[in-house]
């Protein structure tokens, strides 16, 4: 049974998703916003779309007094206050529905087969393919990006624009970057793991349906244990890359640019702004990884299937016999 050992970050991220995701609403960074610490915009002439029964502002409790990482303790480092959804409600502002529902009032249940990205039909590999593009090149009307150079530092940061499909990247960056003279992050290494990028996966699924207006878009997933290469990195899919994982010409994606470094040495910088370091192609490798060089097996999958406790001390890297830390790769 999967169950036991779940720590109480994996628990709150549970409870509270949309807090945990760090998000940045754009209605969130105004100067009033910011110097209030409110983040609860209203929906149809109340707060959180209080009067529809929506949510409510909510006053989030401290967890900790010790300031190391304004990532750390989301959301207090910005906001004392934020919405909280009732049932299926969701969103910073309540106006959007759970995954799994829709309609006006967000009771209808909305359900979406999600296939193997090889077994797409052309129309539906091309639909996929042509929402990323789009999500690639539409700016975010609702969410910006932060970009600092210390994070350990109060009020360091500038909010940026981003497009739809780098604001979910940013996310995953945000919250995988380690804390400030620190190994630890927000998404990895933890009990929180799997949740996080559920969480995060649903999303993206959401805001593209959205922006395309199409409520059966989904991500397919991958079963890379199919064959013992990467049988997507194809210029029909991902693009075929060299040795560098630089992609090649004909793939739509060669012309990706990342929206932001990496900076690994500098554990305090946050996203620094392409005007003082530029843009990269996006590089993908799998399967070549220099420590493996190979993608997991049908005997990895089931080694980590067969694994009896969700997560065991240390909760971390070192864990043993942690479905968790098998999953991870560790």
């Amino acid at each position: 049974m999967l169950l036991p050992c779940l720590s109480l970050s994996a628990l709150l991220l549970l409870l509270f998703p949309a807090a945990l995701e760090a998000q940045f609403p754009r209605v969130c960074t105004t100067p009033e916003a910011l110097e209030t610490r409110t983040c609860c915009p209203d929906w149809q002439g109340s707060r959180c779309g209080y009067r529809a029964g929506r949510g409510l502002c909510a006053t989030y409790s401290l967890m900790s007094n010790a300031y190391i990482d304004y990532r750390e303790d989301w959301p207090h480092a910005f906001y004392d206050s934020a919405c909280r959804c009732n049932i299926n409600f969701d969103g910073f502002d309540c106006s959007q529905c759970k995954p799994g529902f829709k309609g006006p009032h967000c009771n209808e249940i909305h359900s979406v087969v999600r296939k193997e990205i090889t077994s797409l039909t052309a129309e539906e590999k091309s639909r996929f393919f042509t929402a990323l593009e789009k999500a690639k090149r539409t700016n975010s009307e609702k969410y910006v990006i932060l970009e600092s150079n210390d994070t350990s530092i109060e009020g360091n940061y500038e909010f940026k624009n981003a497009t739809v499909y780098d604001h979910y990247i940013w996310l995953h960056y945000y919250a995988a970057k380690p804390y400030r003279n620190s190994t630890r992050n927000a998404a990895h290494q933890g009990p929180a793991f799997p949740f996080w990028h559920r969480v995060f996966l649903l999303f993206i699924e959401r805001e593209i349906r959205e922006l395309t207006d199409d409520d059966s878009f989904f991500i397919p997933y991958w079963d890379w244990t199919k064959t013992n290469h990467c049988n997507i990195c194809t210029n029909d899919y991902f693009g075929v890359s060299d040795e560098h994982g630089h992609i090649h010409n004909d793939s739509l994606f060669s012309e990706w640019k990342t929206m932001c470094t990496y900076d690994n040495d500098t554990l305090g910088k946050i996203c620094i702004s392409p005007t003082k370091t530029p843009l990269h192609p996006i590089i993908r490798n799998p399967g070549k990884d220099i420590a493996t060089k190979l993608l997991p097996t049908v005997c990895d999958v089931r080694y980590t299937l067969a694994a009896e406790k969700f997560d065991t001390p240390p909760y971390d890297g070192g864990a043993k016999c942690s479905f968790r830390n098998r999953l991870e790769g560790f």
